[in-house]
Parts: structure tokens; sequence; C-alpha cells
């Protein structure tokens, strides 16, 4: 990384898979490869043509019926193309952000964040986490907002929530004790921001104080030819508006920096010294064109994240909400952009006495990806040293979606592992004839990875570039367009903060995790439930596109110990949707697994 080059949110990563057959097969350039090259180079650049990849995808696809042997067969040509986009991908910069809650933290160089009606962080920049004393996906501490301005805060959180007209306001902002940088008060700019397909506006609050930057001090020496010494003297009136504090600051007399101050007003022209100060804002100011507050990469916004270092220098990352010294839930999160509870949920926990262990598995947050192992065999790995590490004796499981494949990999190895398992949504494994009610951009790339990863990670890659550019929005849009209640949680400003943390936090490295989550999803598991040991439920939502009653019940079938729960009402974000629920039955799981 070049120096001085801001780090983005959504981390770039190189590509990790490669074509089996270097040469392609011997065949012809038929029709549909022509569309998949056509709208691949435009998919690069395109936010719009996605879809037509998709469907050109779909068209090639769907020459070779989808259980037949016939491998899949990619022309030399189409090869040669697609192996050619992906080095243009490479060496393509940085697209310039269109997110707007990202544009309203990074169009200003001081600290910055944005909120749900509810108070949590949506997002904010590095400056802000400093100032505010917080992290994404946490609440704001309202004690930072100045009591002569919380009814105005209070009222724009109503105005947020549809409830008021209070849509701008000026507030004082307290950095908490111990911050970061100056623990000085500042104003602060706040208002309303009407994000795309969001049923509430989110709040942004922006500092109103002009940063001091070198620059500006290299500019006063060399525009008005002050010393070094005078320059000091400058910045520190410029930050204190306040003879007394500069020479307090300095250690010298009043006298001293009243001197000072008029060899600096005499050699800038300035006549009195509300003019300094004037033109000591707008020198300020023209220094910092251009600079732009940094986003900070995702990171636990619990902070409670704790890490275990393998031999072979991976790391295994993982927090916890809930009680600290209760019961023991470990819980590995999947597709869904699903991850960490609302907080009246974690009150919930705290009062039953449940510590949920929420593991990040293999290229998830700050836990590391070994492409060199299968996807199985990596997560096995993670989750085997975290529960060697951190948790003594049976515990519960909870795997949402894909989460429950290393869970029922495990117990299958080690029967003593989990007292019960809980799955949540549908899992990819278990019921294949759920993949052909997938929506068409999950199944094609289903589809491909299996025989083609590398055209899936291309995908990906590709998806993960527009993201970049258009926010986490880009990808929500697509997965929940088509499922009405999905679309609707995904909506609500409140939801929508904890939704991006989830997206942020599969993403953190790249593509990468991406990729292996559909091979995860692939992995030879299913005979293990005939074996199964210990009690499983299945939370099966039925509106999330593959709720099949018939399948489910075939699996309950194969094994006594499996109940299937449908939840009506619910789909992929049943997570969000049905929060009680969830907790009633892992509470319920936790305190009979030590009854």
């Amino acid at each position: 990384m070049t120096e001085g080059r801001q780090i983005p949110p959504l981390a770039d990563q190189a590509f990790q898979f490669s074509p089996d057959d270097a040469d392609g097969d011997d065949v012809g350039f038929d029709p549909t490869e022509v569309e998949i090259v056509a709208a691949t180079y435009r998919a690069i650049v395109d936010q719009d043509a996605f879809e037509e990849m998709i469907l050109g995808w779909i068209a090639k696809l769907d020459l070779a019926p989808e259980h037949s042997r016939r491998p899949l067969v990619i022309s030399r040509q189409l090869l040669r193309q697609l192996l050619m986009a992906r080095r243009t991908m490479e060496k393509l910069d940085i697209p310039a952000e269109n997110d707007p809650l990202k544009r309203a933290i990074a169009d200003v160089p001081g600290p910055a964040v944005v909120l749900s009606p509810e108070g949590r962080i949506a997002i904010v920049n590095i400056a802000g986490e400093q100032a505010f004393g917080t992290r994404q996906g946490a609440f704001l501490d309202t004690a930072v907002i100045a009591p002569c301005s919380q009814a105005d805060y209070a009222a724009l959180r109503r105005a947020a929530a549809g409830r008021g007209n209070g849509a701008q306001a000026i507030l004082t902002i307290l950095p908490p004790e111990g911050a970061r940088g100056s623990a000085d008060p500042f104003l602060a700019e706040a208002y309303l921001i009407n994000a795309p397909d969001q049923s509430a506006a989110f709040i942004a609050i922006r500092s109103l104080v002009i940063a001091w930057s070198a620059m500006a001090t290299e500019r006063l020496q060399q525009a008005f030819g002050l010393s070094q010494a005078e320059a000091g003297v400058a910045e520190l009136y410029f930050r204190s508006g306040s003879i007394d504090r500069v020479a307090g600051m300095r250690g010298v007399s009043r006298l001293t920096v009243r001197t000072q101050i008029k060899a600096i007003m005499a050699k800038t022209g300035a006549p009195t010294n509300v003019d300094l100060m004037r033109l000591l804002a707008m020198v300020a100011s023209r220094a910092l064109l251009g600079h732009r507050g940094e986003t900070p990469v995702w990171h636990d916004p619990l902070g409670r994240e704790r890490r275990i270092e393998l031999p072979d220098g991976r790391v295994v990352a993982w927090t916890w909400m809930g009680d600290e010294a209760g019961i023991p839930v470990v819980m590995l999160r999947g597709f869904p952009m699903t991850y960490l509870l609302p907080g009246e949920g974690e009150a919930r926990l705290h009062a039953a006495g449940i510590r949920l262990c929420l593991l990040s598995r293999p290229g998830y947050g700050n836990s590391s990806l070994d492409p060199r192992v299968s996807a199985l065999e990596d997560n096995l790995i993670a989750l085997r040293a975290f529960l060697d590490r951190e948790i003594a004796g049976p515990a519960v499981g909870v795997g949402l979606s894909q989460g429950l494949v290393p869970l029922l990999a495990e117990q299958h190895a080690d029967p003593a592992r989990f007292r019960a398992l809980i799955a949540i949504g549908y899992t990819g494994v278990l019921d294949r004839s759920g993949i052909d009610r997938l929506a068409p951009i999950q199944r094609t790339m289903m589809r491909l990875a299996g025989p083609a990863p590398w055209v899936v990670e291309l995908m990906a890659k590709t998806g993960h570039r527009q993201m970049r550019q258009h926010g986490v929005d880009w990808y929500l849009e697509r997965a929940y367009r088509t499922r009405p209640l999905d679309m609707e949680t995904y909506r609500h400003p409140d939801r929508a903060a904890l939704i991006r943390n989830a997206c942020e936090h599969l993403l953190k490295q790249g593509h990468g995790a991406f990729v292996r989550e559909l091979q995860l999803a692939l992995a030879p598991i299913d005979p293990v439930i005939e074996t199964l040991e210990v009690p499983m439920q299945i939370l099966a939502p039925t509106e999330d596109g593959v709720f099949d009653e018939a399948s489910y019940r075939r699996i309950e079938a194969r094994n006594p110990r499996i109940t299937v729960e449908p939840i009506c009402g619910t789909g992929e974000l049943i997570f969000y949707q049905r929060t009680d629920l969830i907790l009633d039955r892992i509470i319920a799981a936790a305190q009979g697994a030590i009854g």
C-alpha cells in the first residue's frame, strides 16, 4: 500500500483460485459465451451489468442439465477472455465511493458519525471513533452530547423516525475522558440523511471545527515570512483563541505572546485580532482541501474481541454478548447478513446468565483464511482451536445458515463437544433441493462453486468492487429485492446499521470469504444426520424463498433427535425478525444443557 493512501473499509484481496485446465476446452466459442464476456467487462464498471453477467452464465449452465454428469465446458476463447478480465480488474484503481452514508463521514477531515434513529452507529470515521468514543455497530453514548444540546439531539431522533420536524441542529460534543486527540468540547452540525430504500432517515453528526495541519504552518511561513516560532504561536492562538492560554501552553509571559501576535499581525496585514483569526481559519481550511475522513476497517463494535494465535501464525478471533461469566453458547454465522444481537437481545442473555460466543470463521472479521486447505477443514481448525481453549465441557452450538456445517462436522468427529445444536435458516446442506429455489444470483454461483470456483471468484470480486463504490447497499438490494419481508427489515435504519456491520464483517478481508462460504455449503456432510447423537432443532423461516416443509420433514424423519419448527412470517433475516423467539430457544437449550 502506498504511503498516505486511505485504507478502504472493504479491503481488496488478490485472486486465490485458478482454472484447473489452463488451456480450456477445445470447442467453439458459443453465443452464450460471447454474452458472458461482454457482460463481464461491463460489470466491472457498470453496477447494473452484474445481473446480465449472471443471466449469461444461467444460459450456459442450462445447456447442460444441472444434475447431469456432463462437466462444465469452457472454451479456450472464453477462458482467455475471463483471465484477461481478471488481469484488468487487478490493475484498476479503487473506485470512488458513492455511498451517501460513507460520503457523509469522508467529506470532512474531522470527527463524523452516522446514526440510526435508535442511536446505533451505522458508520463512523477514525477521528469520530476517537472523539465520540464509539465504533460501528455500537450505540452512541448520549453523554457525549452536551446537556445544552440534548433537546436538539432528541428532536433529531424524533425527526429521523418521522415523528418531528427538527431536521438539523448545531450540537456541542463532549469527547469522553481518555479520548485520543483533543478532549476539548467542539461544535458539530447534525442533519438527516434520507438514504435510498430506507423507511426512516439516518442522523449525521460532523465536526464544525477546522483542524490545523502541518500544511497550514508551512503556508504561513512561505506566504507571510513567519518564523517557526511565530507560526507555532499562530497555531496555538487559532486553536485556543486566547493570548492567556497560549502563554500558559508555551510557558512564557502574556506580554511575550502579545508581542509575538503583533508581529504576526504586521506580517500578515491583519489589522485586528478578529481579522487575524479569520485569516488563520482561511489558511487552515485551504490546507485541508482534498483531505478526507479516513474510514476504519471493520473491528469488533463491542470492543471485546479476543484472538487465539495458532502455531502456524493463523488467528482465530471471537467476541461475546450477554453474561461474561455465564453458560457458554457457541454461535457461528453464515451468509445471511446477521451477526450481532440488538441491544435488548444482549440484555436478555445477561439476565438469563448466558454468554453467547460469536466466533469469526476463517475469512470473516479478523480470523485468518487458509486457501491451502478445504473450506470445511479450514473451519474445523478454527472451531477446534476455539473450543479447546475457551469452552470447558459440552456446550450448545448455534449455526446461522452455513454456520451449522462446521458444528455438524465437529459433533460427528467428537460427539462430546456439544450437548445440543440449533440450526437457524436454510443451511445449503441436508436439503440440496433448496439450491434450485434460491434467487438467480445465489443459485448460479452455487452451481459454479464446485466445478469452477475461479469463475465464482471473478463474480465475487466484481460484486465486491461495486460494493466499494456504491456501498454494501448495492449487495443488499440485490439479495433481498425478491423477498419483500427481508427488504422491509433491511429498510429499517436500526436494523440496517446491524446488517451493514455484518456485511463488513464478512468482507473485511475482501471477497475470499464469500467464495469459501459457497464451497462450505457444498461440503459432503449430509450423512452425519443419521449418526447425530445430540438433539438438533431447526428453526425454518417460511418466507425465505427456499422453504419447503416436505423437504424439512424428510430431514426430521432421518433422525428422531431432529425437530423442525417452521417460523411463519420470517425470511432470511429471521435473526432480526424474531429475535425474542430465537433467544427463547437458545436460553431453553442452554439451561436445559446443564439441568
